[in-house]
C-alpha cells in the first residue's frame, strides 16, 4: 500500500496540485458524484488509510491529474496492479514463528536489546544537540547583526521611523565577520555530530518499530494541528533546540532576546540604535532575516516577480483560445490553480532550488508559498514554525505585494475551516516583513478601458477589425501581446497588429511598436512615454507648421507632423510611416 500512496504523491506532485485542488477537480468533473469523500477523508485516504477498497478513487485521481491520456492509462494500470498486490499481500496467512512457545520470550530479549541501544544512541543524540545549540546560540547573535547591515539599507525608510540610523564602524562590522566564521564552523562540527547521531537514531528506531509490528499492528501518524491553546514563545536559546513534532527535526524558536555589547570584542548591537518593530524581529530571526535579503538581491525593483505572477495568470486566462482578458473571467477551479502556477513560475524566474518539505529554498531556508486574490491567506497546520512567502494580487487594482513571516499560532485567527487552516489575524498581517507592497502589475489595455469601449471592439466581426479597433479607441494607451491575443482569439496577433498599422495610416493614425528602434525615436520626439520591447501604441497625427506651434513633431517626407487634438481634421500619413 505504501508503494501506491508514494505512486499517487508523485503525480501529484508532478502535477502542481494540492489534495485540496484534487477534492474541487473531483467534484467540479463529477467523477465519484455522491460517492466524493469529504476533503478530510480524502487526505487520510490519500494517506493510505482505507485506500484498499478504494479502486475506483484512486483511478479518479490518475484522471484529474494526468492530463494525456496515454500516459493516465499507464499510471492506471500500475495503480490498479499496486492495489492488486496488496489484497494478495493483506490476504497471506501469517505463518507461524519459529520456535513455538519459545519464540515469544526470544522476541522479548530482542525488543529490550534494541530499546537499550535507542536509550544509548538517544544520549549520543541530546548531547551532540546541547553542543550544536551552544554553538548557535553564539553564532546567532554574530549572523544576526551582519544580516541585519545588510538588509537596514533595503529597510532604510521603514528605520527612519524613530529617527536617522547610522550603521557601526567597518571595523565592528569586520570583528562580528571574523565572530562569525569562527562559531559558525564549530557549529557544523557539532551539526553534523547530531545528524550522524540522529541517523543512528532513526536506524534503530527502524529496527524498533520492526520488530514490535508483529505485537503492535500498523499505526498511523496522528495528523499536526494547531495548539488548543495559546503558548508563550520559548526564547531562543539552547533549550529552544527540540524536534519539531511530526518531523523528527530539531527546530529554532523564533523569538530572541537583543544582543548585548561585549566590552572585550568591542560589538555593537543594534539594541542601541534607534531602530522600528521590524527591523528588531529581524535582529531575533536570522533565518527570516537571510530570506528577506536574498529576495531584495535577487529582485530589488519587483519586476521580475511582477511579470512571474501577471504570466501566471496569463497563462490560466489562455487568451488565444479563449478570448479573456481578466482574472475574474477564471472559474472557480482555475482559481484555485492559480496559486501553484505563481509558485512555480516564482522559482522559475529566480533560479531557485526545490525544497524538502517546503515549496523551494531561499539562501538555504526552505520556504512555502501562499497566494491569494483577496485580503488573507490561509495556512495550514504543519507549516507552524516555518517560513512563507505571502503574495497577493489583484488585476482589478493592478496592484501586487509579496511579503515574509514566520507562521505561528499566536498570529493567526482562533477559527479554522473544516480542513484545520487558519488565516492570519490582526497580528499576523502586522507581522509581515513586507519585500514589495502594492507594485503595479504589467499594464494591459484592455484591462483599463471602460467596458462599453471594450464591449465595441469585441463586437466586431473578425480579429482584424477588432484589431484595428482597439487602436483606434486605446490611443496613447499600451497595448501587449496578450490583448492582441484576447481580441483576435489567434496566435499571429502581432501579424494583425502590422496589418492595422498599414490600414490605419489612411486616416492618420501611426502605430508606433516598441521593438523597432525608429518607431522609439519617433515617439521620443513626439513626448510619448517609452515602450517596452514587443508593446505598441497608436497615435492620431495631422500635419503643422513648426513656425507657427511648439508642439513636438517628427518629420515624414519633408512635413512636420504632430499629435492630433481633438476637432483636427484627418489627414492620410505620407508612406515613410509604413517603412
Amino acid at each position: 500500500m505504501d508503494a501506491l500512496v508514494l505512486l499517487l504523491r508523485d503525480v501529484r506532485k508532478q502535477s502542481g496540485l494540492s489534495i485540496e485542488d484534487v477534492h474541487e477537480l473531483l467534484r467540479v468533473s463529477g467523477q465519484l458524484s455522491a460517492q466524493l469523500p469529504a476533503r478530510s477523508t480524502l487526505y487520510r485516504k490519500l494517506s493510505g488509510v482505507g485506500l484498499m477498497n478504494e479502486r475506483r478513487l484512486v483511478e479518479a485521481v490518475v484522471g484529474v491529474c494526468v492530463s494525456d491520456e496515454r500516459r493516465a492509462d499507464a499510471v492506471r494500470e500500475r495503480a490498479v496492479d499496486l492495489l492488486h498486490q496488496a489484497w494478495l499481500k493483506d490476504a497471506e496467512p501469517v505463518p507461524p514463528r519459529p520456535g513455538g512457545p519459545g519464540g515469544d520470550d526470544g522476541s522479548m530479549a530482542e525488543l529490550v536489546r534494541a530499546q537499550r541501544e535507542l536509550i544509548g544512541v538517544q544520549a549520543q543524540l541530546a548531547a551532540a544537540l546541547q553542543t550544536a545549540a551552544e554553538a548557535e546560540k553564539e553564532a546567532a547573535r554574530s549572523r544576526a547583526l551582519v544580516t541585519t547591515l545588510l538588509v537596514l539599507g533595503a529597510l532604510g525608510a521603514a528605520a527612519h521611523a524613530d529617527g536617522p540610523v547610522s550603521g557601526p564602524p567597518s571595523e565592528a562590522a569586520s570583528g562580528l565577520r571574523a565572530r562569525l566564521a569562527d562559531t559558525e564552523a564549530e557549529r557544523d562540527l557539532a551539526r553534523q555530530a547530531a545528524r550522524a547521531a540522529a541517523g543512528r537514531l532513526a536506524e534503530g528506531e527502524h529496527v524498533f518499530v520492526a520488530r514490535d509490528e508483529g505485537s503492535r499492528g500498523p499505526a498511523t501518524a496522528a495528523p499536526r494541528e494547531w495548539p488548543t491553546t495559546r503558548m508563550d514563545p520559548v526564547s531562543w536559546t539552547a533549550s529552544a533546540y527540540a524536534p519539531a513534532r511530526g518531523t523528527g527535526r530539531a527546530v529554532r524558536d523564533t523569538t530572541a532576546s537583543y544582543v548585548k555589547r561585549d566590552p572585550e570584542q568591542g560589538a555593537m548591537s543594534l539594541v542601541e540604535w534607534p531602530a522600528p518593530e521590524g527591523v528588531r524581529a529581524l535582529e531575533q530571526d536570522s533565518e527570516l532575516a537571510e530570506v528577506l535579503a536574498e529576495m531584495l538581491r535577487l529582485d530589488p525593483d519587483g519586476s521580475r516577480l511582477g511579470s512571474a505572477i501577471d504570466g501566471a495568470g496569463r497563462h490560466l486566462l489562455d487568451p488565444v483560445h479563449t478570448g479573456r482578458y481578466l482574472w475574474s473571467q477564471l472559474a472557480k477551479a482555475e482559481k484555485i490553480g492559480l496559486g501553484t502556477i505563481v509558485c512555480q513560475r516564482i522559482q522559475r524566474e529566480l533560479g531557485l532550488a526545490d525544497g524538502l518539505q517546503l515549496d523551494f529554498m531561499v539562501a538555504g531556508h526552505e520556504v512555502d508559498v501562499k497566494f491569494t486574490l483577496g485580503g488573507n491567506w490561509m495556512f495550514p497546520p504543519e507549516l507552524q514554525g516555518g517560513l512563507c512567502l505571502v503574495v497577493r494580487a489583484d488585476d482589478a487594482s493592478g496592484l501586487w505585494s509579496l511579503g515574509l513571516l514566520r507562521v505561528s499560532s499566536e498570529l493567526m485567527r482562533t477559527g479554522a475551516n473544516r480542513d484545520g487552516k487558519r488565516g492570519l489575524s490582526a497580528e499576523g498581517r502586522g507581522a509581515i516583513h513586507w519585500v514589495h507592497r502594492d507594485l503595479p502589475l504589467p499594464e494591459h489595455a484592455l484591462r483599463r478601458l471602460p467596458n462599453d469601449v471594450v464591449g465595441a471592439i469585441f463586437a466586431k466581426p473578425s480579429g482584424q477589425a477588432r484589431t484595428e479597433e482597439l487602436f483606434q479607441q486605446a490611443q496613447l494607451t499600451a497595448i501587449t501581446t496578450a490583448d492582441l491575443s484576447a481580441i483576435t482569439m489567434q496566435a499571429d496577433g502581432v501579424k494583425r497588429a502590422r496589418e492595422a498599422r498599414r490600414r490605419l495610416a489612411r486616416r492618420g493614425v501611426l502605430v508606433l511598436n516598441g521593438s523597432l528602434s525608429r518607431d522609439g525615436e519617433w515617439a521620443s520626439a513626439l513626448g510619448l512615454p517609452v515602450l517596452a520591447p514587443s508593446t505598441w501604441m497608436s497615435v492620431r497625427l495631422v500635419p503643422t507648421q513648426p513656425e507657427h506651434d511648439d508642439s513636438p513633431t517628427i518629420t515624414l517626407d519633408d512635413t512636420s507632423w504632430r499629435v492630433a487634438r481633438p476637432g483636427d481634421v484627418e489627414a492620410p500619413l505620407p508612406a515613410a510611416a509604413l517603412g
